[in-house]
C-alpha cells in the first residue's frame, strides 16, 4: 500500500477518535469552537463519502470539490468569530458569495466536473490561509491580551488556528502542483503521491493541534 494511503486512513482513524472529547466536552465550546466540531465532523464525512463515492461511481471528484466548497464556508464562520476587525469580519462573511460563483464557473466551464478542480480550491485554500494569518497577527498587536496577562498560548483559537493554517499551507502546495503538474502522467505520478503524503502528515498536525486546543478549552471553563 502507497504511503498516502496509509496516512490517509490514520488520519481517518485520528479524526475518528478526536469527535469523541469534542463530543463530551461539546457544552464547554464557545461559538469558535462549536465551529471547529462542525469542521471536525465535516472532515469525517468528507473522507468516507470520498471513499464510498469512489467505490459506487468510480470518480469521487465532484463530491471532493463539493465538500471542499462546504468546509470553506464552515471556516469562513469560524474566522467571522474570532477576527475582531468589523471590516475584515464582513469580508469572511461576503467572500463566500464570490468564491461560490467561481467554484461553480471552474466546475462547468474552466475544469469540469470531473477531475481535481485545482483553480477554485487553490483559491479557497488561500484566502482562508490568508484569513488564519490575519489572526495570528490580531494575537500579536492585541493590547488586551497584554493587559490582561493572557498568554497566546493559553487560548484555544490560537491552537486551533495553528492547525488549521498549518494544513492549508499543505494543501495550497499540493493544488498548485496539481495545477502546473498533469498527475495522469506516469512521470509524476510519484510526485503526486509524495505530495498527497505531506499534505497527509500536515493533516495529523492539525488534529493533534486541535486536540491541544480542546484541551485549553476545558481548562478555560474548569
Amino acid at each position: 500500500m502507497y504511503i498516502h494511503l496509509i496516512l490517509f486512513y490514520i488520519t481517518w482513524g485520528i479524526e475518528c477518535l478526536l469527535l469523541i472529547p469534542f463530543i463530551i466536552h461539546f457544552s464547554k465550546l464557545d461559538k469558535s469552537g462549536k465551529w471547529v466540531f462542525y469542521y471536525l465532523i465535516s472532515s469525517i464525512f468528507f473522507a468516507t463519502g470520498s471513499k464510498v463515492v469512489a467505490q459506487i461511481w468510480g470518480n469521487n471528484l465532484w463530491f471532493w470539490n463539493s465538500m471542499y466548497f462546504i468546509q470553506f464556508v464552515i471556516l469562513s464562520s469560524y474566522f467571522h468569530e474570532i477576527i475582531k476587525s468589523k471590516p475584515i469580519r464582513l469580508i469572511t462573511q461576503v467572500m463566500i458569495v464570490p468564491v461560490f460563483v467561481f467554484v461553480v464557473l471552474d466546475y462547468l466551464f474552466l475544469e469540469g466536473p470531473n477531475v481535481y478542480n485545482s483553480y477554485a480550491i487553490a483559491a479557497e485554500t488561500l484566502i482562508l490561509m490568508i484569513y488564519g494569518a490575519l489572526f495570528f497577527w490580531q494575537l500579536l498587536r492585541d493590547e488586551e491580551l497584554v493587559q490582561q496577562s493572557i498568554f497566546i498560548n493559553s487560548m484555544p483559537d490560537f491552537w486551533y488556528n495553528a492547525g488549521i493554517f498549518i494544513y492549508h499551507c499543505s494543501f495550497f502546495l499540493f493544488s498548485l502542483a496539481y495545477s502546473i503538474l498533469n498527475f495522469g502522467d506516469k512521470g509524476v505520478k510519484g510526485s503526486a503521491r509524495l505530495t498527497l503524503a505531506v499534505t497527509f502528515g500536515a493533516a495529523i498536525i492539525q488534529l493533534i493541534l486541535l486536540f491541544i486546543g480542546l484541551s485549553k478549552a476545558k481548562k478555560v471553563h474548569s
